[in-house]
């Protein structure tokens, strides 16, 4: 398999417990990234900054980028990008956790000839043993087109990409809170060739402050203005835009206690079943019905 670099960046407000546990899982792979490009966009807290001098120092393969200034996330990556030495790219979050395997099966299928390639997410709450939900997402390449006409179709931080075909895109630009969806939308014009992994390989850890940013009336309109653009591009037909606009906007406008019982309520038809016994005959009559 070729070598690959991981593209991570970190601003102030980040944990360094999660920070740690992130960077763990990292280095617990089954195929290691030959190069960790790091991006500190803005200053960070002396805490954050004791995690990264700790894990440069005993791994030797991180790359760290500076930012002054805080840029955001879609401009803190495409300086990363431009830094990464490797044509294959990870992306990664600085809270989340990954299965061991994780780089080894989605590097693979980039070696298949695919330009983007995720996974399913599992989204947990406080430590793995707490899954909220598994989030699916279509495996190949023309069913992620069609839900890219209603939403993101890819996991963004759980994704692996070839350096080359983001450039060919115009990389990573900024566009707040929708630097991954602006991106694949390019992507798919631009012709690159998508693949989901059909496993859970990303987890997601879900919090209150995340649900947070996801509404209000500031998100609307920068999502609004995201798919006008998408529009002007000529990915969304009008009809695309305006139902997109009217299904969305109602939803970021609702308050933060009615979004989060609605994504609760969601994440229970979306929890992994539990054996059949369990469900129908709770272990007692097993043996009738077949099941165990």
């Amino acid at each position: 398999m070729n070598e690959f670099s991981v593209l991570i960046s970190i601003y102030y407000k980040e944990s360094p417990l999660y920070f740690r546990e992130a960077l763990n899982s990292v280095f617990a792979q089954t195929l290691q990234p030959a190069e960790i490009v790091l991006v500190k966009d803005g200053p960070l807290t002396p805490e954050l900054d004791a995690v990264i001098e700790e894990y440069s120092t005993r791994y030797p393969i991180f790359k760290i980028v500076t930012n002054e200034t805080n840029l955001g996330l879609g401009l803190a990556l495409a300086k990363g990008l431009s830094a990464c030495s490797y044509e294959y790219v990870a992306r990664m979050d600085t809270d989340d956790l990954i299965a061991p395997t994780r780089f080894e099966k989605e590097i693979r299928k980039l070696d298949e000839g695919y330009d983007v390639v995720s996974c399913w997410t599992k989204i947990f709450e406080d430590d793995l043993s707490h899954i909220l939900c598994v989030r699916a997402r279509p495996e190949f390449h023309d069913d992620i087109v069609r839900l890219a006409k209603r939403r993101s179709p890819i996991n963004h931080p759980g994704a692996v990409f070839r350096k080359s075909a983001v450039l060919k895109a115009g990389n990573y630009q900024h566009c707040l809170l929708f630097e991954d969806y602006h991106l694949w939308v390019r992507m798919i014009l631009s012709g690159a060739k998508f693949y989901n992994v059909p496993e859970p390989l990303y987890y997601f850890r879900y919090t209150s402050a995340a649900m947070k940013r996801r509404g209000g009336f500031q998100y609307m309109v920068t999502e609004t203005k995201t798919m006008f653009y998408f529009y002007k591009l000529g990915f969304y037909s009008f009809a695309d835009f305006i139902i997109n606009t009217m299904m969305r906007s109602s939803i970021r406008i609702m308050p933060l206690k009615l979004r989060s019982w609605m994504l609760h309520k969601s994440w229970e038809r979306q929890k992994p079943q539990k054996p059949r016994c369990q469900r129908l005959c709770m272990g007692i009559k097993c043996l009738k019905n077949g099941c165990c």
